[in-house]
């Protein structure tokens, strides 16, 4: 008893443990850990947290009334609590507490004169009708709210993309997120101005914008506001800014830089005009814009196109687009499996405006057909244009790639639509079900399949169902009752402890998300059955022939159900419960009979790995294994043996190695074992995870888990049977270098530029970020040597090591940029060499000492008008500064900041240093008391070792920081 008392007195307040946590960890029975709390007059983990809870929630509600409950809940989650959304909302509605605003009224967007209209639901905070935010969008939705939130008015804004990629979406969706946040007030105007159509006249375009007063023109006989003035304390909204002359951007300046501007006409006062300005292009601002307009605009949101976004978005999308099509003509949707296919697949070069079109026709065909006979409209091949079709003919429907979303069959029922239903998957309708049964049902009954027919059908689409259900990561992600508990009555909770524990029983690997799963299933059954409604499984003697254990253990589960609820079910109940057993349960026999992944590395990564991958899966699917750093590569494969020999492997070993040196281990193992193995010369959690879950969740053979992962771009294969890395005479894989002072900043940005160009040339040449302001960089690049053949050093400065080409960050974005980095694939050429010296790099009028910087942006701005006037860099030297500081600050010692720019702006190189008369914040990081701006070519190399050498030196910048002339700090750093 006393060991229960003292588990919950230490228990997290904010989070206390359930009855059933406590059994757990004290190894006790539930029964008497709940003795033990009635005995004592200790409330339940509800009932325990459930006062500082109220009183939380009570301090955030009145001080923010109109808080929406996501807002809360994420609140309370950063202040400790594990709790849901739902579990605040109850709270919420139980303790009468404050309610939050659901709708905003009807907003007019004006567009040159025309009013246009805005939804009235801004669900949550404006951005949820984005598809993405989770996923290819979170980025750029975290960075379109800063734009809004930043003080004091917000931060102008350049959206950038394709056409079609939803730029003016995300800019609604911003206003829309400034009114809910209470940024911008209810009533607040959302202008929006497409430049092209004033492009060629000014005069118009600043009458347009500004408006005009009578008798500015020949017709202008009254005065007249202009965009610029509707749009006051609200937004302005400029689409196709690139397509604004260099007049027409100087003209917005004043607007920008002091809320100022003058209508047409006017020559003497100025109007004042507090206006955000949201603007998007689809060509690059750096080089479509005036370099004074775009340093005005700070922030850039760049938008993906269509190919860049995950296959789940487009899957949304799609279904989406078709929902709106069935809402509008009022007809339920049958989309076939080949129409969906075929809209996966097909080159979308328009983005999602022109999948929203091509949707739109092929709802037209289809409708055309069922306009007068049905009441469903049925899309299928024949609906489709023949260039979307041979998206279809380039599909492969069955590629596990498209497993995650489901490519079946698609109906849309829009009783559904209109009642608010949503048809996305969410984590509960993912496990309901019995309404996707009753599609399915409808869709195959509508195809006249016989009775057998039907029923084999319907298993397979059950069978696919419950593997969508079974991998879903949400389900994983919540394995703590804490987690989900909100979300479930308490009678559901009662019977799933019950559940859970006579599951267990009977089987030793029992996948973490089968609580949650199983637990709205269930709580949906019973609903079901109160309603009235039919539990109808047209599969069930196949269940029951195919699935025999599991079927007789889902009479026990359902009998827990019917005694704790009074609730009857019918028998076709059995054969869902006995699928989310046999999904989710195993037991040791049935995993010895398949293939066995080995994870081996150099280090406890592989073992750390391994147990990651056995536990997010729910099952002991790997084995890692560590090898010693010291061990050479044979005693390396020595002990790997050794190990192997202990396992049961009768399918075969896969087996993940680290290191090119154990690629041989796959011959040895059958060599000296007898046993099947294939070797993937590749580590990290995503491949083991879903290798883990080939063998073991799908049962795959080992060809077939090499299969699958060979189709997959991500993974790049090594095995014993040819199929391997590209090799050059050492039978070493490529790689490419890219680099850059920090290694985070260009490094990343060209390996990213790289790996897209060279992904249909040959998919497995890697490509390595690296630092130059690394201290080993030598050792490093020798230990990458020693594995790959490195092909050429891309990047910003040129270390010419060991004859390996360089090719400079200009020459590599260039038009042939990737055609320079393969041509050297079996050619290398000799790098240049450096013929300046660090003394003749620094110059006493390019020092400023005892300076007094302000800002990290003004000493930017005054070290670069010092090389502009030496002629040492050109007009776009300080804008490739900015676009350098922005992907991160170089700082060494704490105290220097290094910003640089490109060197295709360096016209000679120079360094260009201020000494501070006091220290600065730079990047709300460091005190910095000396910037240093380099303005350097590729070739400089040997002088910024030597400058960094001098930094990095204690003694040496103590002195540089305390001199008090100008030209002894020219003679320290040179």
């Amino acid at each position: 008893m006393d060991k229960i008392l003292r588990e919950i007195q230490r228990e997290d307040k904010k989070n206390p443990y359930t009855d059933q946590e406590l059994a757990e960890i004290l190894n006790v029975a539930r029964s008497e850990v709940i003795a033990v709390r009635k005995k004592n007059n200790i409330l339940d983990s509800r009932e325990r947290r459930k006062q500082i809870l109220i009183k939380d929630i009570s301090k955030i509600v009145n001080e923010n009334p109109q808080m929406s409950e996501r807002k809360i809940t994420e609140i309370l989650t950063e202040n400790g609590y594990n709790i849901s959304r739902s579990a605040v909302s109850k709270l919420l509605k139980e303790e009468n507490l404050s309610q939050p605003k659901a709708e905003i009224k009807d907003k007019e967007l004006v567009s040159s004169g025309k009013h246009v209209k805005v939804s009235k639901a801004v669900e949550e905070d404006g951005f949820e009708e984005l598809i993405g935010i989770k996923g290819s969008l979170k980025e750029k939705v975290n960075l379109a709210k800063s734009a809004i939130m930043y003080p004091p008015n917000g931060l102008h804004t350049i959206i950038y993309g394709e056409t079609g990629v939803g730029k003016s979406e995300l800019a609604t969706c911003m206003y829309k997120y400034a009114v809910k946040n209470n940024i911008k007030e209810e009533n607040s105007p959302f202008i929006v101005f497409n430049c092209a159509d004033y492009a060629e006249n000014p005069n118009l375009l600043i009458a347009q914008l500004f408006g005009v007063v009578k008798g500015a023109y020949t017709g202008a006989d009254a005065n007249r506001e202009g965009l610029v003035e509707q749009a006051n304390n609200g937004i302005l909204f400029l689409d196709e800014i690139h397509r604004l002359p260099a007049a027409g951007q100087e003209i917005l300046f004043s607007l920008i830089d002091r809320g100022e501007f003058r209508r047409l006409g006017e020559s003497s006062s100025n109007r004042k005009a507090n206006v955000l300005i949201i603007s998007a292009t689809t060509e690059n601002p750096d080089s479509n814009l005036l370099q004074t307009f775009r340093r005005r605009i700070p922030m850039v949101i760049n938008l993906p196109n269509m190919s860049e976004r995950p296959k789940s978005e487009r899957y949304e999308i799609i279904i989406k687009f078709f929902e709106r099509e069935a809402k509008r003509v009022n007809k339920n949707f049958i989309i076939t499996k080949e129409v969906m296919c075929a809209l996966m697949n097909y080159k979308c070069t328009g983005n999602i405006g022109q999948l929203k079109s091509d949707i739109q026709v092929t709802c037209a065909r289809a409708f055309s057909k069922a306009i007068f006979s049905s009441d469903k409209v049925i899309i299928d091949l024949d609906s489709l244009r023949d260039y979307i079709k041979s998206g279809y003919y380039d599909c492969n429907c069955e590629d596990e790639k498209y497993s995650e979303f489901s490519v079946e069959d698609i109906y849309i029922d829009i009783s559904e639509l209109v009642s608010g239903k949503n048809r996305i998957l969410s984590d509960n309708e993912i496990s309901e079900i019995y309404n996707y049964a009753e599609k399915e049902l409808k869709v195959l009954e509508s195809k006249c399949f016989s009775e057998e027919e039907l029923k084999n059908a319907f298993i397979e689409k059950l069978d696919n169902k419950f593997n969508a259900i079974k991998n879903n990561k949400n389900l994983s992600d919540r394995r703590s009752r804490i987690d989900w508990g909100g979300q479930l009555k308490e009678y559901t909770l009662e019977i799933m402890d019950k559940v859970i524990v006579f599951i267990k029983e009977q089987f030793k690997h029992v996948n973490q998300g089968l609580y949650l799963a199983l637990a709205i299933h269930i709580e949906h059954a019973i609903d079901r059955i109160k309603d009235g409604k039919t539990i109808i499984n047209p599969s069930l003697d196949k269940i029951k022939a195919s699935m025999p254990m599991e079927y007789e253990l889902s009479r026990y589960v359902m009998g827990i159900v019917e005694d704790l609820t009074q609730v009857t079910f019918p028998e076709d109940e059995l054969g869902y419960l006995a699928y989310y057993i046999n999904k989710f349960c195993y037991n040791e026999e049935s995993i010895k009979d398949k293939v066995k992944v080995v994870i081996v590395t150099h280090g406890k990564v592989g073992i750390e790995m391994s147990n990651v991958v056995n536990h997010i899966l729910g099952i002991e699917c790997t084995l890692g294994i560590e090898i010693a750093l010291t061990d050479s590569p044979s005693e390396g494969i020595e002990h790997v043996l050794e190990e192997l020999k202990k396992i049961e492997a009768q399918k075969g070993i896969l087996v993940l190695i680290d290191m090119g040196s154990l690629v041989i281990l796959g011959d040895e193992v059958e060599k000296r074992l007898g046993i099947r193995c294939k070797t993937v010369n590749r580590v990290d959690t995503l491949l083991a995870m879903e290798a883990g879950k080939l063998a073991t969740i799908e049962g795959k053979s080992l060809d077939g888990i090499i299969a699958d992962l060979k189709k997959n771009k991500n993974y790049a294969m090594v095995n014993t049977n040819k199929f391997s890395y590209r090799k050059n005479e050492y039978g070493k894989k490529n790689v490419i270098i890219t680099l850059c002072l920090s290694g985070v900043g260009t490094a990343l940005n060209l390996k990213e530029h790289i790996e897209k160009q060279i992904e249909e040339y040959d998919a497995s040449i890697e490509v390595k970020p690296i630092a130059f302001l690394n201290n080993n960089l030598e050792d490093e690049l020798n230990d990458i040597e020693a594995e790959y053949n490195i092909i050429a050093i891309c990047g910003t400065i040129d270390i010419d090591y060991k004859n390996v080409p360089f090719i400079s960050y200009n020459e590599v974005l260039g038009k042939n940029g990737i055609n320079k980095v393969l041509e050297h694939l079996n050619n290398k050429q000799p790098s240049l060499s450096s013929d300046n010296q660090l003394n003749n790099l620094i110059h006493e009028d390019l020092i400023l000492y005892d300076f007094e910087g302000i800002s990290k942006e003004y000493i930017i701005d005054t070290l670069v008008s010092k090389l502009e006037e030496g002629g040492y860099v050109d007009s776009k030297y300080i804008l490739s500064v900015y676009k350098r500081e922005a992907m991160g600050s170089v700082v060494m010692a704490s105290k220097v900041a290094v910003p640089h720019g490109l060197p295709e702006n360096v016209i000679k190189p120079a360094i260009a240093i201020a000494r501070l008369n006091k220290p600065i914040v730079w990047d709300n990081k460091f005190m910095v008391d000396l910037v240093v701006l380099l303005a350097l070519k590729e070739n400089n190399k040997k002088e910024i070792r030597s400058l960094f050498s001098k930094i990095n030196d204690q003694h040496t910048l103590e002195v540089l920081l305390n001199t008090e002339d100008k030209n002894e700090i020219k003679k320290i750093l040179s």
